[in-house]
């Protein structure tokens, strides 16, 4: 699907290189994985892993699940994507998180937001990195990435998703455990 890689090309413009190499790619990689197994439309599940973040990506973390919707909306109108693709996109965008209030209500959406989960597990040492920077003591830092592993792993709603990320969760919380800071 041309749309795709326009929306690709827009995202990674717009995106650090740290964010698009150690979240955005792997949320990807995830989307279109699980897609697979699921049998779901692979290029759709690709669109709202691109842009499940762009609100964040402009505009900064606070509420990046409603400002990303208007900005999706103008990316996937601008590479000409039909209404039904814009409307599975903006509920990918809007209820990723889990957090909010709109829950995965799709099979798209609901890859989207394990993707998106996944993605967490391959990028500790990008987490750390951004838990430093956000909390300026490492001690922090690791009880803050601890806090987000956990929070992915109950995020993981497909059962595919979860067995496929088990060791990879174990081996984080060996990592980062209470244990080693005594």
């Amino acid at each position: 699907m041309v749309a795709v890689e326009r929306v690709r090309e827009i995202v990674k413009k717009g995106c650090d290189e740290e964010n698009w190499k150690f979240h955005i790619l792997p949320t990807v990689k995830y989307a279109r994985l699980l897609a697979e197994k699921l049998g779901a439309d692979t290029d759709l599940a690709e669109l709202g892993a691109l842009l499940h973040d762009i609100g964040r990506i402009k505009f900064g973390g606070k509420d990046h699940e409603v400002t990303g919707i208007p900005e999706a909306e103008k990316i996937l109108k601008r590479v000409n994507c039909p209404p039904e693709v814009i409307d599975e996109v903006r509920h990918c965008i809007e209820s990723h998180r889990g957090s909010g209030s709109v829950k995965p209500g799709t099979k798209i959406a609901r890859i989207v937001a394990n993707a998106d989960a996944m993605a967490h597990f391959d990028g500790i040492p990008f987490l750390l990195h951004l838990g430093l920077k956000k909390k300026n003591d490492l001690e922090k830092a690791v009880k803050w990435v601890r806090e987000r592993i956990e929070r992915s792993w109950n995020k993981l709603t497909i059962p595919e998703a979860r067995e496929s990320m088990r060791k990879k969760y174990e081996a984080a919380k060996l990592l980062i455990s209470v244990e080693n800071f005594k």
